[in-house]
């Protein structure tokens, strides 16, 4: 049985698979049996592929995976970046008005999703009314939180379809802006993305110290802190020109007693810092006018069956300062 096996799925001459693998690889015509073939070709320094003539190469299906995941099949690169994020933010996003309904009940079953999936809402079923007053309650305490991003995305999900049924137009506008940002901050803070940032972050920390633990002596650590104050006057596009050209800092501020690899990191440290007070200055802006302009009126959340109740909107006003 394993012979006749083996017969089917190895030619008896070459060796090779009939069989497509599940790696990348190359296929031809046995010279012998003149059957195709499939194989991977070892190349002698590990890199790259060559590919002969008369052969084919295949990348099968579903192999490259490209994921915030270190894991992943995919290796990232920075200019893939911009790609990626591409596919986490308007992947399925609706290409004309006609697509909102559909695009907001889709967004509405994806909040629905992450909630019923979530630890920390075990137990609880969305649809009972005692239920879902306990899950506000506790999600309101912890509105940094996935879940709670993903109640208010589905929260506007409901009023955007039910103001484009009334032809409530300017309704329609603030509950699809709002529904667009809590959709972001679901994405943002899924477990994978959030500690990816957090990695960022510690890494720039390191960059930091690391030039401060590059000093040779106490005069050196002495000289950064100094130099801080300098760095921080800089605008943006000075410190990126002088981290991208790879031309000395010290002689365009004076310095001549640190060497150039510190003077480069703290450059670098500070450049990371602007773009990400900017990114959360721009943020912050954003949660308040969410949440000044919020007068939340309860239009129901969930299934066609939905959690309109009217205690739940009770919660909602009262939390938002309106009662």
């Amino acid at each position: 049985m394993s012979e006749a096996l083996s017969e089917n799925r190895f030619c008896s001459r070459c060796g090779k698979r009939f069989v497509p693998l599940n790696v990348p690889f190359l296929s031809a015509s046995c010279g012998d049996c003149g059957k195709t073939v499939h194989f991977v070709r070892d190349e002698t320094d590990g890199k790259g592929v060559t590919i002969n003539t008369g052969e084919t190469f295949t990348i099968p299906s579903g192999y490259l995976r490209f994921s915030l995941d270190p894991a992943s099949s995919g290796k990232l690169f920075r200019p893939g970046l911009p790609f990626l994020l591409k596919q986490f933010f308007l992947v399925g996003h609706p290409k004309s008005a006609d697509e909102m309904l559909s695009f907001a009940e889709k967004l509405q079953e994806e909040a629905n999703a992450i909630l019923g999936a979530s630890a920390k809402l075990k137990g609880f079923d969305l649809h009972r009314e005692s239920d879902f007053e306990a899950v506000w309650e506790k999600l309101e305490t912890e509105n940094d939180s996935r879940e709670w991003h993903a109640m208010r995305m589905g929260i506007f999900s409901k009023m955007l379809m039910d103001a484009i049924a009334k032809e409530e137009f300017a309704q329609a506008a603030f509950a699809g802006y709002l529904m667009g940002t809590f959709r972001g901050l679901t994405i943002v803070t899924e477990p994978l993305f959030e500690q990816t940032l957090w990695r960022g972050y510690l890494a720039n920390q390191i960059v930091y110290e690391a030039a401060a633990a590059a000093s040779h002596n106490p005069a050196e650590a002495e000289a950064i802190k100094r130099l801080e104050p300098l760095f921080r006057r800089l605008d943006e596009g000075t410190l990126h020109t002088w981290v991208e050209s790879g031309l000395p800092i010290g002689p365009r501020i004076g310095v001549q007693g640190l060497p150039e690899e510190i003077l480069r990191s703290l450059a670098k440290w500070h450049l990371v810092s602007i773009q990400r007070q900017r990114e959360g200055a721009r943020q912050a802006a954003s949660d308040r006018r969410s949440v000044s302009e919020l007068r939340l009126k309860w239009l129901g959340f969930g299934g066609s069956g939905g959690l309109a109740l009217a205690t739940a909107a009770v919660a909602v006003l009262k939390y938002f300062g309106v009662l």
